[in-house]
């Protein structure tokens, strides 16, 4: 004989419990993505408050360099001033050719340093999308505006400057001569390796004083003249962006 066991009925949900999981589940999904936004949003402040110091540290570096070579070139302007000043008065017969042998030729000496800085820090914050995420769109500007409007016209005039230095110091080099052998040791056994009989040596040709009497000489002196008041104007631009920058970014901090 058979025996039948009774089905029991299955239970149907009623339509309030569908919605209480859907909600469950909606809200589970929703705070693991607000908790991820926010996991990302620390990670991306973290990472930016990082980059900020390291810019910081840039700039104040920066500032020292700045200075540094502001006050050679200050120097350079002077010395060059004097120079020029001793040809003037050669040309016009108010000295004499041992004076302006005398006075000239410490002066003659070019080799203002050019500035080079440090940005992997802001590429750094741009490449990795990190410059998009600051907020604060004053800094944001001032950051672009400092490391690729500022620097890269320094940098462009880098060159210009260095070249026109050596063909100024090729023109007349006994001035880096003399500075080579204060500056290195080499063989006493050699008489022009001695800086004051290298002098003496040189100005003794009768070449070095057509050279200092020259037109040519005066002009070319005159042209690196004019370049270190330009470089002189586009470092003294880059010390005022260094300046507002720095107090941004400190501000921000």
């Amino acid at each position: 004989m058979e025996v039948h066991h009774p089905h029991h009925p299955t239970h149907k949900k009623k339509w309030s419990e569908y919605i209480i999981e859907f909600v469950m589940l909606f809200t589970a999904v929703t705070l693991g993505f607000f908790a991820e936004n926010l996991r990302e949003h620390t990670i991306i402040k973290e990472r930016l408050a990082q980059n900020k110091i390291a810019i910081l540290k840039d700039l104040k570096q920066d500032a020292i360099t700045i200075d540094s070579i502001l006050v050679q070139n200050e120097l350079l302007i002077q010395r060059f001033n004097s120079a020029l000043n001793v040809l003037y008065l050669s040309k016009k017969g108010g000295i004499t050719e041992s004076e302006l042998l005398s006075k000239v030729i410490p002066t003659l000496i070019a080799g203002n340093p050019t500035l080079y800085v440090n940005n992997s820090s802001f590429k750094n914050m741009q490449s990795s999308g990190l410059l998009s995420n600051l907020e604060d769109n004053e800094l944001k500007s001032k950051l672009s505006y400092y490391y690729e409007v500022v620097f890269k016209r320094i940098e462009s005039n880098n060159n210009s400057f260095d070249q026109s230095s050596i063909n100024y110091n090729n023109t007349f080099p006994m001035g880096v001569g003399a500075d080579l052998r204060r500056t290195n040791q080499f063989n006493n056994e050699y008489p022009l390796n001695n800086s004051k009989n290298y002098f003496d040596f040189m100005l003794s040709l009768k070449k070095t004083k057509e050279i200092l009497k020259s037109d040519d000489f005066i002009y070319n002196l005159q042209k690196y003249y004019n370049f270190i008041f330009i470089y002189k104007q586009l470092i003294t631009m880059a010390k005022v962006e260094n300046k507002k920058l720095t107090e941004l970014m400190e501000a921000s901090n």
